[in-house]
């Protein structure tokens, strides 16, 4: 854990993209595989892998009761540490030297720590466990032990970088990297992957969002067509929430862009149950009444709501407009080209319920 807050330390430090990967690649190479991979995850500010719902149930305010028994201070010293930092982290490292363990973390005792924040009930026990972890980790460790806990290390350390860090240091294609860790949903198990040269395996899992394509601006459309010297398809965005939706048999789950569930149109998982055999469809959930969408800050009205009142539904009703097939009945598409994809979701689509579901015929151009 200390080899692995060190390399975080210098890559905070400098501001060259290629630095930042030099130094995680090899520290990635210089590590047992298992360590590797948990580093890998832990590089991207997460405790879990994209993949899984788990979280560590640990804030803000958890972590500054914490750290203020451990270091034994009062509460206005630690506001001006924080101050004087705007880091949790940093707080941590400097009110905690002296106060913690010199022996310190494994990457593997810091992995099994967190599964036990994710599984235990009550505040009082996940007290206890956040203070016996960093009670046994050394300040710098706590800096980033903190940091991962609030979700991000702030040293410009995208998951998009260590990707290419596995790509450099395993010597594989940065595209497969990337393909195989969208896939996967778990940066460790596709580091894993990349050492054993089998980034080709990586395999779909029904809900378990995949990574979204999204969309990259173009200062002109001359520049934007230029892209495409074959021509385009064009198809209208209209204003709502991005969406992925996963179906089997008559189980149905909705995913956001930041691939978090989607709880709040439960009236939409029936008319995907109809639909046959499985698959993952990309496209937007619209608020729609009469033939038309209505403006984003109506669909508002029904974000963050998992339990709305009976007649919300009725006062804003959703589509879900279909923008592209990702998968189908056990065959990842991602790879065949979008007239092929485009076709088989039409035919999917032949019988789904309109407004409910819905697809629009695009522009060539």
């Amino acid at each position: 854990m200390l080899g692995f807050a060190k390399v975080c330390e210098a890559v905070g430090s400098t501001t060259r993209k290629t630095e930042k990967v030099r130094l995680v690649a090899e520290y990635l190479r210089s590590v047992p595989l298992d360590d590797a991979a948990r580093a890998a995850l832990f590089f991207t500010g997460q405790a879990y892998p994209r993949r899984e719902e788990r979280t560590t149930q640990v804030g803000g305010s958890l972590i500054w009761q914490v750290v203020s028994k451990l270091a034994g201070a009062e509460r206005a010293t630690l506001e001006e540490v924080y101050r004087r930092h705007g880091d949790l982290g940093d707080m941590a490292r400097e009110v905690l030297a002296g106060k913690t363990s010199a022996e310190g973390l494994t990457l593997r005792e810091l992995q099994l720590a967190f599964d036990e924040l994710a599984e235990v009930r009550g505040l009082s026990p996940r007290m206890d466990r956040l203070e016996a972890l960093l009670r046994r980790s050394r300040p710098l460790e706590a800096k980033y032990i903190v940091k991962i806990l609030t979700g991000e290390l702030r040293i410009g350390l995208k998951e998009s970088l260590v990707e290419e860090a596995i790509a450099h240091a395993f010597g594989r294609p940065l595209v497969e990297v990337r393909r195989a860790n969208m896939l996967t949903g778990d940066i460790g198990a596709t580091l894993m992957l990349a050492a054993a040269d089998r980034l080709a395996d990586a395999k779909l899992r029904l809900f378990h969002p995949i990574g979204f394509m999204l969309a990259s601006p173009a200062a002109t459309a001359e520049d934007l067509m230029a892209s495409f010297p074959d021509g385009a398809l064009v198809e209208d965005k209209y204003d709502g929430i991005r969406a992925q939706v996963h179906k089997r048999e008559t189980k149905v789950r909705f995913f956001s862009r930041t691939l978090d569930e989607i709880v709040e149109f439960h009236e939409l998982s029936l008319p995907f149950q109809a639909l046959p055999g499985e698959f993952v469809l990309d496209g937007e959930i619209v608020a729609w009444r009469a033939g038309r969408p209505l403006p984003f800050t109506v669909l508002q009205q029904r974000l963050g709501r998992r339990q709305p009142d009976l007649w919300l539904p009725l006062e804003v009703p959703v589509s879900f407009v279909a923008f592209d097939l990702l998968y189908h009945n056990e065959g990842v598409l991602l790879d065949a080209p979008l007239t092929e994809r485009r076709r088989r979701l039409e035919e999917l689509l032949a019988g789904a319920a309109a407004p409910a579901i819905q697809l629009f015929p695009p522009r060539r151009c």
